[in-house]
């Protein structure tokens, strides 16, 4: 069997990605706002950049960190959280751009049985691997915004046009917008110290 990648090799692949997420969200971004009656609604630029950058710690982050052989002693609790995230895509997608049920209902019932879940995961992250708590727990304040998100819209978005999925650029929205864009900067200053202290962790003994 081939070793896990080392941090070494795992520092490209996640530049890698973080450019194909920002590429796949501007094209996303272009793709629903350039006709008038996109499916889920039109989108506001900094609700694209939250969405990528959940993206990018729910399963891009997960799925790194499941490949560094040094964190062995937490690979049960890292494929746990990877499985419940995409599940968690196949189902929603499908409710969403196939069956045409979905509700923010759904969003907010996953999005806080996700924060428990981080919240165990955390609490039984083993102290060999104990930087992974604060990506738990991390990962739980995040699905606390998300589910606060998927409320707001909930009660303050609605169209004639069909289910809204995403919040648009307009100035009833403004503190909405601004609060998640200062979230966003939040979570990228974590993701920086996170990354940082990950990618230079001591070998085992």
């Amino acid at each position: 069997m081939n070793p896990s990648p080392s941090p070494g090799h795992l520092k490209p692949l996640l530049w890698l990605s973080i450019a194909l997420l920002a590429l796949s969200a501007a094209t996303f971004f272009i793709i629903q706002n350039g006709s008038t009656a996109p499916p889920g609604g039109h989108v506001a630029p900094v609700k694209t950049a939250w969405l990528g950058t959940v993206l990018l710690c729910w399963y891009v982050y997960p799925a790194l960190l499941l490949a560094d052989r040094r964190l062995q002693a937490s690979r049960g609790l890292l494929t746990i959280f990877l499985i419940n995230m995409l599940a968690r895509a196949l189902i929603e997608l499908a409710m969403m751009y196939a069956w045409h049920s979905w509700h923010p209902w759904y969003g907010i019932s996953h999005d806080l049985f996700s924060l428990l879940l981080c919240l165990i995961l955390g609490a039984k992250t083993p102290a060999a691997t104990s930087l992974l708590r604060t990506y738990f727990l991390a990962m739980a304040f995040l699905f606390a915004v998300e589910s606060f998100f998927a409320w707001y819209m909930m009660t303050h978005i609605s169209s004639e046009q069909g289910p809204v999925f995403y919040v648009p650029s307009d100035p009833a929205h403004f503190t909405l917008l601004l609060s998640t864009g200062v979230i966003v900067g939040i979570t990228w200053l974590f993701l920086a110290w996170f990354t940082r202290r990950w990618l230079y962790l001591p070998q085992p003994a």
